[in-house]
């Protein structure tokens, strides 16, 4: 059973999309003494407050994102994840938006430099109210503001009242040296560098709890929740007394990358849930979540499942450092990217999820690769961090295409795709006359197939709806076809 019951919960902020380029220092430049880095993998997540409501969406509920995102590459690049993950996006379409963009380069295990890319946020941005925005606070059962100091919240005090006005709490990240345009709100999550910003140095709890009463009753915010990273969470309720939340993860820690976009999110999700409107028991959660993300890479998610059982079992998590974490990849490497067992598909799929990563499928018979197979895939690979592809055996072949087929064997047409796939893919053979047993046994964040289905023709698709994934069609390029080359080669 789930902690999270089905909310409707509207995000409005500055969306960024993470980016992290990974590869090899070995050699200087003979241009200047600097590395030379040669690009191995990179990775695009939603940050900011789409990392917000990816979050939402990950723990099952209905999530909206009210943001600007330009037209441009990058903006191109994160509308495509925000969609991918089932987020209702409200965006215009800007040709004059830069998309805020962070690049990180990694080498080594080593972050060496992070690149922004953003607007001014001292240019005009437009203001996001209207009739819509009202319509969507109403029809929500909370409103988070994600604020990254990007300008997308300089109407913040406006929409509080709105909010306020039609009943809904509001739970805030906020950024900044002004925390008075968060006048009202029901609950502000900033950390202790961003609190100290506000209130002055704070030589202990016992301060930070003194300074956050006088900052609660001076601007009527209900409650604030002081992240302190390894020391936890103070939170200070109005009537109430204040509480210490211990941190889960002290020596652990990776990437604290997006933690506090998990906080403010799981934090209003298990408000909303709680049988009492009990938000110490939804900081609890809330810091167990951020416990968990922060040993994984860059922006991540924790899904309802995971995190139910963490809460529910009541046990602190095992500690993972960082050379843990790299252990793990090494591990994932190590298999055969062919796999011949449930047993070592389990594993694959353990680590992959324990990495954070996402997972792509396919499938299909495979029998004579061409240049609409490559592309195909191709496509596919780029959707997602892993792609598992499913290829029917010898005999589902027969009963789909007849007794001629298949003209390769199961063998060759595995290890053909393993070549065309530069190791990037896992491959596993199915005999079912559907491949919805794998589906299942995968759980795949996106489901990909190619050529004119719609999505509900498509087999699985129903599934991984319900299990908060979602489904692409991959066109087919005209006239390349197995089916084609087999008629041709005959008529030859």
């Amino acid at each position: 059973m789930s902690l999270f019951k089905q909310s409707r919960i509207l995000v409005i902020g500055d969306a960024i999309l993470d980016k992290y380029i990974f590869g090899s220092t070995n050699r200087i430049s003979p241009e200047a003494p600097v590395p030379v880095l040669k690009i191995e993998k990179d990775i695009m997540k939603p940050g900011g407050a789409a990392n917000v409501a990816a979050n939402i969406s990950s723990l099952g509920l209905n999530a909206s994102l009210v943001a600007n995102i330009g037209i441009d590459n990058n903006g191109k690049v994160l509308r495509k994840i925000i969609k991918s993950l089932n987020i209702n996006l409200i965006s215009k379409s800007d040709k004059n938006y830069i998309t805020t963009t962070k690049t990180r380069i990694i080498s080594q295990n080593q972050q060496l430099m992070r690149i922004d890319n953003e607007i001014d946020i001292k240019k005009n941005i437009k203001k996001n109210i209207s009739i819509s925005i009202e319509k969507l606070i109403k029809n929500s059962d909370a409103v988070i503001f994600s604020d990254y100091n990007k300008g997308s919240l300089k109407n913040v005090t406006e929409l509080i009242k709105i909010a306020n006005k039609h009943k809904k709490p509001v739970f805030i990240d906020p950024k900044g040296n002004n925390f008075n345009i968060y006048r009202n709100a029901f609950a502000i999550t900033p950390n202790l560098k961003e609190f100290e910003n506000i209130v002055g140095s704070c030589k202990d709890h016992d301060e930070i709890i003194s300074k956050a009463k006088k900052l609660s009753t001076k601007l009527g915010i209900h409650s604030i929740l002081v992240t302190l990273g390894s020391d936890g969470m103070i939170l200070i309720r109005k009537g109430k007394k204040p509480e210490h939340i211990k941190a889960t993860s002290v020596n652990e820690v990776f990437d604290v990358t997006g933690a506090g976009d998990t906080v403010i999110a799981v934090l209003c999700a298990a408000y909303l849930s709680s049988a009492e409107d009990d938000l110490h028991f939804a900081s609890v959660v809330a810091n167990i979540a951020a416990g968990e993300v922060i040993k994984k890479l860059g922006a991540q998610s924790i899904n309802a499942e995971e995190l139910t059982s963490i809460v529910y079992k009541d046990t602190n998590l095992e500690s993972d450092t960082e050379k843990e974490y790299f252990k793990k990849l090494d591990e994932l490497d190590d298999f055969d990217r062919i796999i011949k067992s449930k047993a070592n598909l389990k594993k694959v799929l353990d680590i992959i999820r324990y990495l954070g990563f996402s997972i792509g499928f396919t499938n299909g018979c495979f029998d004579i690769l061409h240049r609409g197979h490559t592309k195909y895939l191709d496509s596919a690979k780029d959707s997602v961090d892993f792609l598992f592809i499913g290829v029917n055996d010898d005999s589902s072949v027969k009963k789909l295409k007849g007794p001629n087929r298949p003209i390769n064997n199961i063998k060759d047409r595995m290890e053909m795709l393993r070549r065309i796939t530069l190791d990037d893919a896992f491959i596993i053979k199915f005999s079912e006359p559907t491949p919805i047993k794998l589906i299942k046994e995968i759980k795949p964040n996106i489901l990909m197939k190619g050529g004119d289905y719609k999505i509900n023709q498509i087999i699985g698709s129903d599934y991984i709806k319900k299990n908060n994934g979602s489904v692409k069609i991959i066109p087919f390029i005209k006239g390349y076809s197995t089916t084609n080359i087999i008629t041709k080669k005959n008529k030859s």
